[in-house]
């Protein structure tokens, strides 16, 4: 498989949130030169997600802008980067990131597309979201099937961000 279509596991990645998912794939797509990887198709017949890549290791994911305000942002806001946790687990990571005093914006929580995380916002307020995967059995497509047959990926969390 060449790296443009591999599946593989993402030590990082960025994520962006944007005003139209479909326009900005295209962008990304036609403009940059990116590969579009997978894109989970939204209840109105939009995208709820991309996955794009540059090159091998050179993810990108394309999502919706939940916050439909267009006033200018504060630094940080729609953008998160994510993190593969290997040295400990998410759970571990929570208590001991709580016991030096850090906030967890939210989680541990674990999510429809397989993965445990915690988020925690930077200085600046970039989101930072420590993940790990929860059955490293499941492969991509049963994954991906499970969430477009239940859309549990466009189901808000059941955990409220903010301080915990």
């Amino acid at each position: 498989m060449s790296g443009q279509s591999e599946i593989y596991p993402m030590p990082m990645f960025p994520s962006l949130s944007v005003t139209d998912v479909a326009a900005s794939v295209d962008w990304y797509v036609n403009m940059l030169g990116f590969v579009s990887v997978f894109n989970l198709p939204a209840p109105n017949g939009g995208f709820a997600m991309a996955h794009l890549r540059w090159r091998k290791y050179a993810d990108l994911l394309i999502v919706p802008d939940i916050d439909s305000n267009q006033t200018a942002h504060p630094k940080g806001v729609g953008v998160s980067l994510s993190f593969l946790v290997d040295r400990t687990n998410v759970d571990d990571m929570a208590i001991d990131l709580l016991g030096k005093g850090i906030a967890l914006y939210e989680g541990p929580v674990t999510r429809p597309w397989n993965t445990r995380e915690i988020i925690v916002t930077d200085p600046d307020g970039y989101k930072l979201i420590f993940f790990e995967p929860v059955d490293t059995t499941r492969t991509f497509e049963d994954v991906a099937g499970a969430i477009k047959a239940d859309g549990a990926a466009l189901k808000p969390s059941q955990t409220k961000p903010g301080p915990h």
